[in-house]
């Protein structure tokens, strides 16, 4: 594998998720004018990120990309959770555990899930929004014959978008605030977190289908961005049914 022509650098193997198409609607607003003074922290990108593993929807296992945030909680995307019937999540450092979904979100494709036991360590989650022209990363482990393959991949913010598209049921239009990259993303990513300068600034969703190395990410959610977790004793969530 040519890592310099893919832009990804190798941590300690390899890995690789996502499909689809976003449709623009525009240009988002750009969020406060004063950029994070904190440099990109890689390190903090990597020991938060996690391998999501789940069944239910099939006879294979599938796979999708998160990372912890504030409380030991892991974000991802819903569509990678949705209708299944048992999540697992897996950190770095190979530990695993058992994992509830407890926000679910299909209009704007995000899940919280809350593990059985602790994985990963926190990333600070930002409440400044992307900007053009920032770079980051987004880390992508996964667990394959007993080793943690991690692949770090660079990108790059080129504008804050809304996204016209569809719930991930494709059942009623919606719009989804969120930004354009550039980078290596690959089916099976979904989920993943953009890392900028001053923690997690949202979680990459769909690629492009007719320009190489163009993905969306979308925003957090305002109250993840306000640091806010869920009640210790919330519920499962209603995780609804297979996406199509």
């Amino acid at each position: 594998m040519n890592t310099a022509a893919s832009g990804r650098r190798i941590v300690r193997r390899i890995a690789g998720v996502i499909a689809g198409a976003a449709l623009l609607a525009g240009c988002a607003p750009d969020g406060p004018d004063a950029l994070p003074a904190e440099p990109l922290d890689r390190d903090a990108a990597i020991a938060a990120a996690i391998d999501v593993r789940v069944d239910g929807c099939g006879p294979r296992v599938g796979f999708g990309t998160g990372a912890v945030i504030g409380g030991g909680d892991v974000v991802t995307a819903a569509h990678v959770v949705a209708g299944r019937t048992a999540v697992e999540v897996i950190d770095v450092e190979g530990r695993t555990a058992a994992a509830n979904v407890i926000m679910f979100d299909p209009d704007n494709d995000v899940a919280l899930l809350r593990p059985d036991s602790p994985v990963g360590t926190p990333l600070s989650v930002r409440p400044a929004d992307a900007r053009a022209d920032e770079t980051g990363v987004v880390v992508l482990p996964r667990l394959t014959d007993g080793t943690v393959e991690i692949e770090v991949v660079d990108v790059r913010v080129l504008r804050t978008v809304n996204i016209a598209t569809t719930d991930i049921y494709r059942e009623r239009d919606v719009v989804r605030r969120g930004f354009e990259i550039e980078g290596s993303i690959d089916p099976g990513d979904s989920g993943t977190m953009v890392v900028l300068p001053g923690g997690g600034a949202g979680i990459v969703w769909a690629r492009s289908n007719q320009t190489e190395r163009r993905a969306w990410a979308i925003d957090l959610p305002a109250t993840l961005r306000a640091g806010d977790t869920l009640p210790a004793d919330a519920p499962p969530a209603d995780v609804g049914a297979c996406p199509p």
